[in-house]
């Protein structure tokens, strides 16, 4: 997994402390850069690695092979400042805490369409239906990103791109088989023929699943889980200057799950059908000979969630148990290169979000205004600030900004990255007008935050060893949360931390990597940390290719001491073993196989839900 704040991209990570940077400085000598690579998520534009003040992580195709992910928390749960809960079995609500912040500050982007569900109790997206099918790469924005993206950005964006046709047609399958009857199955295919492009993939999954209450706790039901993802895109090049888009996305899942009673989960027979929709037009046009690019979309998302007792899916006896949300979007975008060194992007947004469920039926409409300002002060000193108006239906206007910078150092090749951003969100239909539990209050105020980070980045040893070490610190005003018997505006919580992370060629065929990252967590209110936000997390991995054709890897990762906040208690700490390995069999064909929890582990990850022990799998990819 490569950070964008990299500049070498073969080289991995291994997290720890500050104190371990003084260390493997008196390694080595830093040398030039060799190539640099450019990212889109934190500007909306290609900008190059070294203009970047964000803390980004980047994971490619190559490395989402390596890793043999199935679903994109495998690859997650290694990124530095993100913590990722499931509770039980596969396809359980998963949430994605970034930097100690909810886990509805985080938002996801799919080809560029927002995928949060509007008609749940804080908007964001559900990660445990996301699975990794044909994508071409995944970049993590950490900190506030409210003044590009809106008020679900104000811990980061997860942004993932799918592959798209280019030339000949390709032809990829997978074929995975392993522990708890899990079968997995996927199939892509892209290309272009003069001035068309298009690319299909579809992937299912079917798991018999373990218990989502945990088994030591008397549970032995197994939780099922069946998932079905289709993606598309299609583009075509109308003039040199002039090209369409349009891009569909299908999803539908049945995942069983359990109760909670008694303050604990327990075995029920609760059954839950999702179905996610996406679409996307677009339309791009530049002018000045490419200086100034203009783009339309519009999108169109719905999320579905139908829930009941025992088999039968109409079943009486669990009437109105129903979640349908939607999001309508309009948006224009300019990139304008004002010079060589300066550039700006600029746009506006209008979307309306609606929800229909039990005892609510409602909609709103929120207008955003941007604009983003670049510059290359000098050779090796970027600067950017940006500023965005919102124009929220139900609380009026609300002004945000965000200002970053990038300095390197000639003779040490030191980088230094800082950004400063704040953020706005608006209360959900849900948090405002829920009344099946009364729990609704038209009275909510927004949720306004600041953030900032600072941190330096080394290499040592002629480029084979990177470190980057970052301090965060996250405010939050008016958090809205669930207290007693509805939700309420706690007056501040307050998150901070460092991010570490270390890459490193001990040899040409041996690498370390990882992450560690230190977080505190509260509710500045009471001084109680906030719920499922571990303390101390790490992962490290040892990778061995003692051939071109095979390549081995031995993972851990840890989770220290963790407060719940639905039981009142705190988890104990864990650490897994997993390991990989794949041998590539011709160009075509490459076999694999993965052992997960190697030590089958008891652990929880949401107190009294349950968590995979020892599993195995095995695999065949081919690409044609």
């Amino acid at each position: 997994m490569s950070t964008l704040n990299e500049r070498v991209r073969p080289v991995k990570c291994l997290g720890l402390t500050a104190g371990l940077l003084t260390l493997v400085a008196s390694m080595a000598h830093a040398q030039e850069t060799e190539i640099e690579d450019v990212v889109v998520t934190a500007t909306r534009m290609e900008t190059p690695i070294s203009m970047v003040g964000s803390s980004i992580t980047v994971i490619d195709a190559e490395e989402l092979e390596r890793e043999q992910a199935r679903e994109v928390i495998d690859v997650l749960r290694k990124v530095p400042g993100v913590s990722v809960t499931q509770t039980g079995s596969m396809g359980a609500y998963t949430n994605v805490y970034m930097r100690g912040m909810e886990g509805y500050h985080t938002l996801l982007l799919v080809d560029g369409v927002e995928l949060a569900d509007p008609s749940r109790a804080q908007p964001s997206y559900d990660f445990g239906h996301l699975m990794v099918g044909d994508i071409e790469r995944i970049e993590v924005v950490r900190g506030p990103q409210s003044t590009l993206y809106g008020g679900d950005a104000i811990g980061g964006v997860i942004n993932i791109i799918t592959k798209k046709g280019k030339g000949k047609p390709k032809v990829s399958a997978l074929a995975e088989i392993g522990s708890f009857r899990t079968k997995d199955l996927r199939t892509s295919v892209r290309g272009s023929q003069n001035k068309v492009n298009y690319g299909a993939s579809v992937t299912y999954l079917d798991s018999g699943g373990f218990s989502t209450a945990d088994e030591r706790n008397g549970n032995t039901e197994d939780d099922g889980y069946e998932n079905v993802t289709v993606n598309t895109n299609f583009g075509v090049d109308v003039t040199d200057t002039f090209d369409l888009e349009a891009k569909l996305r299908y999803m539908r899942a049945h995942y069983e799950y359990d109760n909670w009673s008694g303050g604990k989960a327990i075995d029920a027979d609760f059954n839950a059908y999702r179905r996610e929709k996406s679409a996307y037009l677009g339309g791009n046009l530049s002018f000045f000979d490419g200086r100034l690019n203009n783009k339309v979309g519009l999108s169109y998302v719905t999320a579905q969630r139908d829930m009941y007792i025992g088999s039968n899916r109409s079943n009486a006896s669990n009437p109105g148990t129903y979640y349908d949300g939607a999001k309508r979007k309009v948006e224009y975008q300019g990139n304008l290169d004002i010079s060589k060194d300066q550039a700006v992007v600029f746009g506006a947004e209008t979307e309306q979000e609606s929800t229909e469920q039990s005892g609510i039926d409602k909609k709103v409409r929120n207008n955003g205004y941007f604009a983003n300002y670049q510059i290359t002060a000098l050779d090796n000193l970027s600067l950017s600030a940006g500023v965005r108006l919102d124009d929220h239906q139900k609380f009026g206007n609300h002004s945000t900004y965000r200002l970053t910078g990038a300095y390197t150092f000639d003779a040490t090749q030191t980088r230094l990255h800082s950004s400063f951003g704040t953020g706005f969100r608006a209360p959900s239909l849900y948090e405002l007008y829920e009344n099946v539990y009364g729990g609704g209050n038209e009275d909510l105020e927004p949720e306004e935050s600041r953030g900032w980070d600072f941190g330096v980045e080394q290499t040592f040893w002629d480029d084979r060893v990177l470190v980057d070490v970052t301090y965060f610190r996250n405010t939050t005003k008016n958090l809205i949360s669930w207290v007693g018997s509805g939700y309420v505006n706690i007056n501040r919580a307050q998150s901070q931390g460092v991010e570490n992370t270390l890459s490193a060629e001990l040899t040409d065929n041996l690498s370390l990597t990882g992450t560690y990252t230190y977080t505190l967590a509260k509710n500045k209110s009471t001084g109680q940390s906030l719920t499922r936000r571990p303390k101390h997390e790490a992962t490290m991995t040892l990778g061995w290719e003692p051939t071109d054709r095979l390549t081995t890897d031995f993972s851990v990762r840890a989770k220290g001491r963790t407060f719940d906040g639905a039981t009142k208690d705190y988890m104990g700490g864990f650490m897994t073993l997993d390991a990989k390995t794949a041998y590539t069999l011709n160009e075509t064909v490459t076999v694999y196989g993965r052992a997960e929890n190697l030590l089958d582990k008891d652990y929880q990850e949401a107190s009294t839900y349950g968590t995979p022990g020892r599993a195995f799998y095995v695999g065949v990819r081919t690409q044609f």
